[in-house]
């Protein structure tokens, strides 16, 4: 039976965000579950039809091309007109028709164009809701605005995943494409029925944000090249622990065991279920901290877990305790991460280049699925476990880690 006093301490802290911070926060809801069963659970169900891990990463390889053409027009609109409306709707419908042709492919051709349909969804859609957050948000502080985000996306995300995964188990492999639609088709309700989606945004309402003057006349941070380093980075060990892990789970280690792919699902959405469980609590501790702080604490969890998982592959069942510490840690690296990222990149961008930097940092989510699923599709293909990929990707990161140990961003 729910306790009346969470409840009520539940409301209170939700009425603390501005009204249309809250309906941003609910189209992320609502597009991250319908998502998340697409992003997470596709490598395991064209797994199963018959496609090659190398044929599945071409896959979002191509969707990644694709999403990065719609993010550069993206940009340009919102540069010129803050109007997030006319974008998001474009997604959701790019969005039910990658999800239509996902649901009928059992081939590479309908699977690669339904993947690109996807990529150019995404180039769409996130610029224009990663923007409305700070223009949206006063008073509330960026980074914990955008820690509300993130959180409601983890929750649509772990959700999409587990719903997904359990009625691919007792109706079709592929419920997750309806899912998706069905989210996209309340998002579009939700848009066409509340008037603040049909005006552009109003950046006056933010007072937090710096003098548009000093803005337009900064200068790149002497740190920007490491810091978008460690950004495109962070983001290909995102891409590599949706699209691979799976695979590498199913496949099994060196000397782990593999698993079922119905168990593997329910893996994953534990997993998601804990990056809801932190994202709040962290997203909050890290607005009272220095912007980098967040990027270096990722850096550190993301080498942590994938160095576990890279032990992993060369024990038996203690492989798989190990695999379940490091999404523990690979959590807490997403969860630092996610809320910084997107604050650095918007209060460091001119006043007029702000939808551009925001689908510029977009982009940088986009170049992680340009080479990692590939190249470590090919690598499972060829070797048959993925030990190779998290040993190299654990490496970067303390590499990372260190040249950005003792870095300052100041602006």
């Amino acid at each position: 039976m729910l306790n009346p006093n969470s409840l009520e301490e539940f409301k209170n802290w939700w009425n603390q965000f501005p009204v249309q911070l809250k309906l941003i926060a609910q189209i992320r809801f609502l597009g991250s579950f319908g998502a998340g069963g697409v992003i997470y659970l596709t490598s395991l169900i064209f797994n199963n039809i018959g496609l090659t891990a190398t044929e599945i990463g071409f896959g979002f390889t191509l969707s990644a091309i694709a999403g990065t053409a719609t993010r550069l027009f993206t940009g340009k609109h919102l540069n010129k007109n803050k109007n997030i409306w006319p974008p998001i709707i474009i997604s959701s419908l790019l969005s039910i028709s990658s999800s239509i042709l996902l649901l009928f492919s059992k081939d590479i051709i309908t699977y690669s164009i339904g993947q690109a349909l996807i990529g150019a969804a995404a180039g769409v859609y996130w610029p224009s809701v990663e923007i409305a957050v700070p223009y949206y948000c006063y008073p509330i502080k960026t980074v914990k605005a955008y820690a509300l985000a993130r959180s409601s996306e983890a929750l649509g995300i772990f959700l999409g995943v587990f719903t997904g995964s359990f009625f691919s188990s007792i109706l079709f492999s592929k419920a997750v494409f309806l899912n998706d639609i069905l989210c996209m088709v309340f998002i579009l309700i939700l848009i066409t029925n509340n008037n603040y989606f049909t005006k552009a945004l109003n950046k006056d309402h933010n007072t937090s944000l710096p003098n548009s003057e000093e803005l337009i006349q900064r200068k790149w941070n002497k740190n920007s090249f490491i810091i978008f380093l460690s950004i495109i980075l962070l983001t290909t060990c995102q891409a590599l622990i949706q699209v691979t892990l799976p695979l590498d789970f199913v496949k099994g280690g060196i000397n782990r065991i593999a698993i079922s792919a119905n168990s593997t699902s329910y893996i994953i959405s534990l997993q998601l279920f804990i990056l809801f469980l932190f994202q709040w609590p962290i997203g909050s501790w890290l607005s009272s901290k220095g912007q980098l702080y967040g990027l270096k604490f990722s850096l550190f969890n993301f080498f942590f877990s994938t160095f576990l998982l890279f032990l992993s592959g060369y024990f038996h069942y203690t492989g798989i305790v190990l695999m379940l510490l490091a999404i523990i840690f690979c959590c807490i690296g997403i969860s630092s991460f996610l809320p910084v990222c997107t604050d650095i990149v918007f209060k460091l961008a001119p006043i007029h280049k702000k939808g551009f930097a925001l689908a510029l940092l977009s982009q940088c989510f986009a170049i992680g699925y340009f080479f990692g699923p590939l190249i470590s599709g090919s690598i499972l293909d060829y070797y048959g476990f993925a030990s190779i990929i998290w040993g190299s990707i654990s490496a970067l990161c303390l590499v990372s880690l260190i040249l950005l140990f003792k870095k300052e961003l100041k602006y």
